[in-house]
């Protein structure tokens, strides 16, 4: 074989394939950074990723140390082996548990197709505009209009009330999709289904003071907001749909709009305000129904 025919077989080196620097054009910026409400989009996908396995590491870690506390006067060995095992356990335990009591407290139905043909082809639409895809529906039977998204990354669940879906016209109704939906585009779903189901499972502690609505995220709903408003552009349907929301009449009796669980895991919910309506209540509260309708009236 020639020394000619041997250069031409010999396969290229890594030098020799990288690809040339780019080369800017005078006048334009190359891969210009999304300003607005896109900016940082992408690490703040990536924020709500983690969140909940951080949060499952942190709350095992605690639990362990307890543990390891209690077993170090027996013996050294004993407490660290002890604090190890039941911070494992308790870690997982945590990850599994706390999006499924957010799930089994809000107790929607599914929703079989067809059933909901006004959210189901809204859904469809805005799903494809998002860029994400279709979440399943569960409905909640109570004539307080309200609505969430609960679910993994995997499999998220839109749920609307009976009084939603009455109360709204389809432009209301866009909104409130469109808001669930950019939930899911942040990846913000499970961040909030899991913070929600730490805090039910931390009891009284987690409906302390503001803890529950650090866990659920806060700023998450005005968020959302933000990004649907965007999207859709045209923020005066999630106003008016707010607006009505705002005007509704207060929870009866047996529903889990008056009940203890939702005091919890009402920062999960388009609506968390209710039964607080007065100014005193939106006052530091970013996502307060108030706060963010007046917000989406004035873009």
């Amino acid at each position: 074989m020639t020394a000619m025919s041997a250069q031409k077989n010999r396969r290229p080196s890594s030098t020799q394939t990288r690809r040339p620097p780019e080369r800017t054009v005078p006048g334009v910026e190359v891969h210009a950074e999304a300003n607005g409400p896109l900016a940082g989009l992408d690490a703040e996908r990536r924020r709500n990723r983690r969140w909940p396995l951080a949060a499952s590491v942190v709350s095992g870690i605690v639990v362990g140390v307890i543990f390891s506390v209690i077993g170090i006067p027996l013996s050294i060995g004993i407490g660290i082996a002890v604090g190890v095992l039941t911070a494992v356990l308790a870690g997982f335990m945590v990850r599994r548990g706390a999006p499924a009591a957010t799930v089994r407290n809000i107790g929607a139905a599914p929703v079989e197709p067809g059933a909901l043909p006004r959210v189901e082809t809204l859904l469809v639409g805005l799903s494809a505009t998002m860029g994400v895809a279709t979440p399943a529906i569960g409905v909640l039977v109570d004539e307080v209009p309200n609505a969430c998204v609960i679910g993994t990354r995997a499999t998220p669940t839109v749920v609307v009330t009976t009084g939603l879906v009455n109360a709204l016209s389809v432009v209301e109704l866009e909104g409130v999709l469109s808001h669930l939906l950019a939930q899911q585009r942040l990846e913000a779903v499970e961040r909030g289904t899991f913070g929600a189901g730490l805090a039910l499972l931390l009891g009284g502690i987690g409906r302390r003071g503001s803890l529950a609505h650090r866990l659920t995220g806060t700023g998450r709903l005005y968020r959302a907001d933000e990004l649907a408003a965007l999207t859709v552009r045209y923020p005066l349907g999630l106003a008016a749909a707010l607006r009505k929301m705002e005007q509704a009449a207060l929870p009866e009796k047996g529903s889990l709009f008056a009940s203890p669980v939702y005091a919890t895991i009402r920062w999960l919910f388009v609506d968390p305000s209710i039964a607080r309506r007065a100014k005193t209540d939106e006052i530091g509260d970013i996502d307060a129904t108030g706060v963010r309708r007046h917000v989406l009236e004035e873009r």
